[in-house]
Formats: C-alpha cells, sequence, structure tokens
C-alpha cells in the first residue's frame, strides 16, 4: 500500500495470503461474536537501522508501562463486562442494542446507519478513527469505503486480518458532508467509545487522524507530535498515526503510516509476550 506500483502490490498480496488460510471467515454487519484466534504470521520484514529503532522504541515504551501505576491498576471493566462474567461478546452485544437507537446529539436525525464497530471481542489492539462516512453509514460498517479498503491493506501488510481487531470510531453517526465532529456531538457520543474499551480491555490502541487521538488522549497536540511517542488511555498504550483518507489525499504520508504501522505490530508482540 506503499506506492502505487508492483512492488506494493507484491508486498500487500503476499502478507494477505499468508493470513489467509487460517483466518476465520468475516463476520456479517454488525455481528459481534467470539472468533476462533490463530497464530499470526511473522512480522514485516526491517532494515537493520529501523530495527534498531523499533526495538528502542519498544524497550522505552515497557519501561515507561512498568513505571506507570495507570498500568498496573487497569481500565476499570464496564458494568455490562462485569454483569456478563467477562464474556466480551455478550457485553458488546448488550452496548450495541443501547448505542444503535442513541438520539443524544443531532446526528442522528441524518442517519442511515449507526455505526457501531466490528471485530474481535478479544482483540489485543483497536483502531479508533473519527467518524463514519458515506459507505459506513450506508452499511452500517466501519471502514467499509474506499479509506476502509486500505487500512485492511494496511492491517494485512503487519500480519493481522480484519479479523483479529476491533474498529471502531469516536462519533458513530456519519457528520454532514463528513465534516469534522462538532465538540457537542463528540461529548454525547465518546461515552460510547469510552464503554466499548472498558469491554474490550485492549493491550493497544491505535488512533487513526488527528480528532481521533486528541479526543481520546484529551489534548489539542498536532498529529506530527502525537505521532513522535507513545500514549496511555487509562493504562493502555496508545499509538497515533495517519487516517486512511489522509493517505489517499497525500500519499507522502504512506512512508511515515508504514513506520509507524511496524512499531505498532512490534509493541503488540512485547506485550503479548510479557502477558
Amino acid at each position: 500500500y506503499l506506492d502505487e506500483g508492483p512492488v506494493a502490490d507484491t508486498v500487500v498480496a503476499e502478507a494477505a495470503a499468508a493470513a489467509e488460510p487460517s483466518a476465520p471467515p468475516r463476520p456479517a454487519a454488525g455481528e459481534i461474536g467470539p472468533k476462533p484466534r490463530r497464530a499470526l504470521p511473522p512480522p514485516p520484514e526491517m532494515d537493520p537501522a529501523f530495527r534498531q529503532q523499533c526495538d528502542l522504541f519498544v524497550a522505552q515504551t515497557l519501561g515507561l508501562i512498568a513505571r506507570s501505576p495507570d498500568v498496573a491498576a487497569g481500565l476499570a471493566p464496564d458494568p455490562f463486562l462485569v454483569e456478563a462474567g467477562g464474556d466480551r461478546a455478550g457485553a458488546l452485544a448488550r452496548l450495541r442494542e443501547l448505542v444503535l437507537p442513541c438520539t443524544a446529539c443531532e446526528l442522528a436525525g441524518g442517519r442511515t446507519h449507526t455505526v457501531f464497530g466490528e471485530g474481535d471481542p478479544q482483540a489485543d489492539v483497536v483502531f479508533v478513527g473519527e467518524a463514519p462516512g458515506q459507505d459506513e453509514d450506508r452499511q452500517g460498517e466501519p471502514f467499509v469505503g474506499r479509506s476502509g479498503q486500505l487500512l485492511t491493506k494496511i492491517i494485512a501488510a503487519i500480519g493481522f486480518a480484519r479479523e483479529d481487531v476491533f474498529i471502531c470510531n469516536i462519533l458513530k453517526c456519519r457528520p454532514p458532508q463528513n465534516r469534522d465532529p462538532l465538540p457537542a456531538e463528540v461529548r454525547a457520543c465518546e461515552p460510547h467509545l469510552q464503554r466499548q474499551l472498558a469491554i474490550l480491555q485492549p493491550r493497544l490502541i491505535c488512533c487513526l487522524g488527528r480528532i481521533a487521538a486528541q479526543t481520546l488522549l484529551g489534548t489539542e497536540a498536532s498529529l506530527k507530535r502525537l505521532r513522535e511517542q507513545v500514549h496511555f488511555y487509562a493504562g493502555i498504550p496508545v499509538m497515533a498515526t495517519y487516517h486512511p483518507a489522509a493517505l489517499l489525499r497525500n500519499p507522502d504520508f504512506k512512508r511515515d503510516t508504514w513506520d509507524d504501522v511496524r512499531r505498532l505490530r512490534a509493541l503488540h508482540d512485547a506485550l503479548v509476550a510479557r502477558g
């Protein structure tokens, strides 16, 4: 996905093919349920210089985690998760039924579908975007348009399938003409995301774009600054990278995004290894 050319197409095709044989079938629209876990293929190869940078990033992040009292405390489980006895799929299904008819802001009046999110309830990684677009509003699924197809390729290039992760947005309804979310809309909808994360209890969160990162982290820092280091949400490591739609508008961002997601895979593997 890095460039429009045969080399990039080959990389993506090989990564996707490696994940294909044991990947579970994709769920139907809006379906949330436990899926068989599969062994991830090896991470993408790195040149020695970037490998050294990546190893340093992981080591520094693990050091921050070890010194962070929030990590030890963890993210408090959502009441639905407690009531479900730790069944994340069941808790998400209950929350989904609560969110679908939401009318907490004016966006409800113009939507076709509420876009709750989809993926593996046991996912280690959650990708958080900004808001649904036209295709997502029409289908009720996150990231299914052109930017969604690119996100799927990015995920495949680091060894994941969409079914291995969970994908959602800050807003669950589409803003008119895909404009930026208004503060009142974020205030109304963000609690839904917070409850999703409190059910999913992921090891790692990846924010796609400035608005998603700023909202989740409660900051006004630029995406450039946010990309430079790891952050924490209730003790969970958070990384930020470009939204796939930005890559479609500006292909020059693809190289930085490729570096970001390779660091994400390396950190994921380190977090899984430490238990």
